[in-house]
């Protein structure tokens, strides 16, 4: 998952911003590695009382600080550019996944539905990119300053002598194993005491979300709360919400609190651990002042490339918490279609839906409708009926292409002939003009279009505000926003309309009038409708019955 961007078309300019950000890595600890050195003769200079060499290592201070500086700062441009353009990928490729064949409608059909996709692709994957080169970044210039460091460490430890009972033990580069047994040590601790944290952390992520979600939801249908009176019911709920973070964060807290007692003693004592093992050498006068700094200096960056771990384990519990949401949404997803029907059957005809045989099932198979056969030729119209919960919508989006799970066979219209207008249209947030040209971006429409379908649909009004961009789905009424749909079908001239209980909730008389406009705006089209009201009878033709337990009828009026 993290190495796909490496590997894509856009890996060019990911290996150029890798290899500068891996340049910019060693040369830091090579500076770092010069300012140790440096150490050596300032001490000594100071020891010494030589001015003149004090001076001059002063002005070599300014020089290898100048360049670590700049270094620093390209270092953080390219390595949040890197990050931006990983996210950018990322994003596009979690979107078009989630996108694909209409995963994101048949996702909630899903046995173990994944929860929070808005999360997932907006959060989790700034947080995976984020902490993934922070740690990848990390552990380079950790392992780098292990190597150059242990060499140097290597170097200036020299041997100790050892008498174990009566052998004399002669132990080269001791201070190099003093450190790795101590940083190895505090490495196995906090993994076993930080281990909780990892899960925790993944269960937060959710948990937020859920939160998250719920406000979210809350603000969305806040008329029909204040007007349920539900305010004493959502308190209890986002607070019963909110309980869970609370819990899991007093359980973050605990073991966070637990690995900071260990790191705090680990980085303390670490602090005086090379001055208490080069002490011997320095108080037999086998090192200067200058030395022991200088092996001061090399232990503190050997410790501190061993205890990244440590130092990294809450990033690491959190990086591994959204890379499994991650990891689980992509398998989730690309395993949508594989859990339809293999029995599927779809051929290509725009000009008659024909279905033969065509059984409808529910996502845990149960069957809706059974061996459905009609015709329905390019401006005919179909009403279908039948009781609440028979199945009439999921055969609607079965018809249009849309649902799944199904057997037989079935003529598909190709997606731009087809048009849905569902009783609650879906306005996308922008301009009013975007909103009657939605879906198709870049339609050829012009104006005077555009006014005279508003004009028809009774929505004049709206024209002085036609390129205003706010959420227009709160801003209209239900009976505007039908409209406003309407509207949108005069504008595309689909050859199929598919009104699934469009005008459920108008009156009679608006409904004929949305009937009548269809018919006299786009004679050719054919109108699938799903209702209720006898009144639908008398708007087409052909009149398909459900029975609710799979059972249907098929009848057709005499022309009028």
């Amino acid at each position: 998952m993290a190495l796909s961007y490496w590997l894509s078309k856009a890996a060019p300019k990911a290996w150029i911003l890798t290899l500068f950000l891996i340049l910019c890595t060693g040369l830091l600890v090579l500076l770092h590695m010069q300012l140790n050195n440096w150490q050596v003769g300032f001490y000594n200079h100071l020891q010494q009382h030589n001015f003149t060499g004090f001076y001059h290592a002063l002005i070599q201070f300014a020089l290898i600080c100048s360049i670590l500086v700049a270094t620093s700062g390209w270092q953080t441009h390219v390595k949040m550019l890197l990050q931006l353009r990983w996210r950018q990928w990322l994003t596009n490729k979690y979107i078009t996944l989630w996108l694909h064949k209409q995963n994101y409608f048949h996702m909630k059909f899903l046995v173990k539905a994944i929860d929070n996709p808005d999360q997932r692709i907006g959060e989790d994957i700034q947080l995976f990119v984020t902490h993934s080169l922070d740690l990848a970044v990390g552990l380079l210039r950790h392992l780098i300053t292990l190597i150059v460091f242990s060499v140097v460490l290597w170097r200036l430890s020299g041997e100790i002598r050892v008498s174990l009972l009566t052998t004399e033990v002669i132990i080269p580069g001791y201070l190099v194993w003093s450190a790795l047994l101590y940083s190895a040590f505090g490495t196995w601790v906090t993994i076993k005491i930080g281990r909780p944290l990892m899960l925790q952390n993944n269960l937060q992520q959710s948990n937020e979300a859920n939160f998250r979600y719920s406000l979210i939801r809350l603000k969305e249908y806040a008329e029909g709360v204040v007007l349920c009176k539900g305010d004493t019911w959502e308190k209890h709920n986002l607070l019963k919400w909110f309980s869970n973070i609370v819990i899991t964060q007093l359980a973050i807290i605990k073991t966070t609190r637990d690995i900071t007692w260990i790191s705090s003693a680990y980085t303390q004592l670490s602090t005086v651990f090379a001055f208490l093992i080069a002490s011997p050498k320095y108080f037999n006068d086998e090192l200067q002042l200058g030395q022991l700094f200088e092996i001061s200096g090399a232990y503190w960056y050997v410790h501190s490339a061993l205890a990244y771990i440590i130092e990294s384990f809450g990033k690491i519990a959190q990086w591994q918490a959204v890379t499994n949401r991650l990891r689980e949404f992509c398998t989730q997803l690309r395993l949508i279609q594989s859990q339809h029907l293999a029995s599927n059957t779809s051929f290509y005809n725009p000009d008659t839906l024909i279905t033969k045989e065509l059984s409808v099932f529910s996502p845990a198979g149960h069957i809706l409708v059974n061996k459905l056969t009609l015709a329905l030729p390019g401006g005919e119209s179909l009403l279908i009926t039948g009781p609440s919960g028979c199945g009439k919508t999921t055969l609607l989006q079965t018809l249009a292409g849309v649902w799944p799970y199904f057997s037989g066979q079935m003529s598909c219209p190709p997606d731009s002939s087809v048009l849905f207008l569902p009783q609650k249209p879906y306005i996308p947030i922008g301009s009013l003009r975007a909103a009657v040209l939605y879906p198709y971006k870049h339609v050829s429409v012009t104006d005077n279009k555009v006014e005279e379908a508003l004009h028809i649909c009774k929505l004049a009004a709206l024209l002085p505000r036609l390129d205003i961009e706010t959420d227009w789905s709160k801003n209209l009424s239900p009976g505007e926003l039908q409209r406003l749909s309407l509207a949108r079908a005069i504008l595309h001239r689909p050859k199929w309309i598919f009104l699934d209980e469009t005008t459920a909730c108008i009156d009679a008389a608006m409904e004929a009038e949305i009937y009548q406009i269809l018919k006299e705006k786009l004679p050719d089209a054919a109108v699938i409708s799903i209702g209720h009201r006898d009144t639908l009878t008398s708007y087409h033709r052909k009149i398909l019955k459900l029975n609710g337990t799979g059972g249907w009828s098929y009848s057709e009026q005499p022309q009028q």
